[in-house]
């Protein structure tokens, strides 16, 4: 979901696809070690009560050593757009006690006028930035660096402004066209820099990870050096073998993985200034955390927002959050839905509508519209974080080594089959 290729494309040899949901693990989404396939997948699906239903990790992940070894449940690695959804929940409690209305104009909040060009009297709001329906995209020089200012791509004449490109197309009015880009999640975090006076990665661990016990973070900031020892890279196959993307090796503690201009190549963190760039640390993206902290903040949803007893998440703004805020019109077209992976949102959530069949978003089968959460999909992870809203139940996974091209088409939703394959596995009565 961060700046990739569409998920569906054409079918692609794996061994297993033709795998029946069944109680034994589905060990054929795995690729022989020649490769090609799947690198690793994992599981975490729990019931209406809590329990674990199921539970997998099988396949190989490359670590920090330079060489592979089994992946398991506990090794950190890059979320992909699950991350938009964690950040969601200390951005909208911050704007309240702040109080920024979602629909006042966000240039208040950035230091600059934001502005689609063919709608200068429109304002682009905290909502529309939240619900992707802003008439943003995702420009040619994505993501601005450290050293360059996010406004520079918004504003004529900046360094990024690339001809426009940032902006939608002048049919698509905002707050009524729903285009998936990772920049509006930049924006929110640069809002939330200049109201909190922290920087957005330390803002997300003073107010939700620290106080779940999570050792997770933004950009790998504030992860112990013991859990980014057990890190799994981002892997895709090329040329006849797995190749490394992401995180091979982490950044050594405690330092944090940065974007950096080439034209100021001795900038560091110490001269970024609050507020100025929202891509820094990768809100959007960039969280490393494992399939065992997904399954912790899934069930702290799925509890609305308490974790041992204790409300860490804003009651709130979860209702918020899940509220749809966009939906798709099949006869009036109001949005581009990524081949169909996007047919409902709420604030910083998917929000499914259930529609059937290979082109539709029942990625739960029947009752697809009871469950809220989000995809991911960057650097060969694919990756997912739901829960039920009517009975509790929780699903997290994790899927490693998908190609950006030719991937295997699934045949109930717009998942590829081999998230199917696991997800109909672990939502097996």
């Amino acid at each position: 979901m961060s700046h990739a290729p569409h998920r569906r494309t054409v079918t692609f040899g794996l061994a297993g696809l033709g795998l029946a949901a069944a109680k034994a693990p589905p060990t054929g989404l795995v690729a022989p070690a020649a490769g090609p396939g799947m690198l690793s997948a994992g599981l975490i699906a729990r019931g209406p009560e809590g329990r674990v239903l199921r539970q997998l990790a099988i396949g190989r992940a490359w670590g920090p050593q330079g060489a592979f070894r089994p992946f398991t449940l506990d090794a950190p690695f890059r979320v992909a757009s699950v991350s938009k959804m964690i950040a969601t929940v200390a951005i909208l409690p911050l704007f309240s006690v702040k109080g920024v209305s979602l629909d006042s104009d966000a240039s208040d909040h950035l230091g600059f006028r934001l502005r689609h060009p063919a709608f200068p009297d429109t304002p682009i709001t905290p909502r529309m930035l939240l619900s992707h329906t802003s008439g943003l995209r995702n420009g040619p020089s994505y993501p601005v660096p450290l050293g360059h200012s996010l406004s520079e791509a918004f504003l004529a004449g900046g360094r990024h402004f690339d001809e426009g490109q940032w902006f939608g197309p002048a049919a698509y009015r905002p707050g009524v066209w729903f285009t998936y880009a990772d920049v509006n999640f930049a924006l929110l975090a640069q809002i939330a820099e200049a109201l909190s006076g922290q920087r957005f990665d330390l803002l997300m661990h003073e107010r939700l990870f620290a106080p779940m016990g999570l050792d997770i973070g933004y950009n790998w900031s504030s992860v112990s050096a013991a859990k980014r020892a057990k890190a799994a890279a981002g892997m895709r196959w090329l040329n006849g073998a797995w190749t490394p993307q992401v995180d091979a090796p982490p950044p050594p503690f405690p330092d944090l993985f940065l974007a950096k201009a080439k034209d100021v190549p001795e900038v560091n963190l110490a001269d970024y200034r609050l507020g100025e760039n929202g891509f820094l640390t990768s809100p959007l993206g960039g969280l490393r955390l494992s399939l065992q902290d997904m399954d912790r903040l899934a069930q702290t949803f799925a509890a609305g927002g308490r974790w041992r007893g204790r409300q860490v998440m804003d009651a709130g703004s979860l209702s918020r959050m899940v509220t749809p805020a966009w939906s798709l019109d099949p006869v009036h077209p109001n949005g581009q839905t990524d081949e169909g992976v996007f047919q409902g949102y709420g604030l910083g959530m998917q929000t499914p509508t259930g529609r059937p069949g290979p082109t539709g978003d029942a990625f739960f089968g029947p009752g697809s519209a009871d469950w809220r959460g989000h995809l991911g999909d960057a650097y060969g992870w694919m990756t997912g974080l739901f829960w039920n809203l009517k009975d509790g139940r929780t699903l997290v996974w994790a899927i490693n080594g998908m190609p950006e091209t030719g991937r295997p088409a699934g045949q109930g939703s717009t998942l590829t089959r081999p998230e199917e394959i696991l997800v109909d596995w672990g939502l097996e009565p």
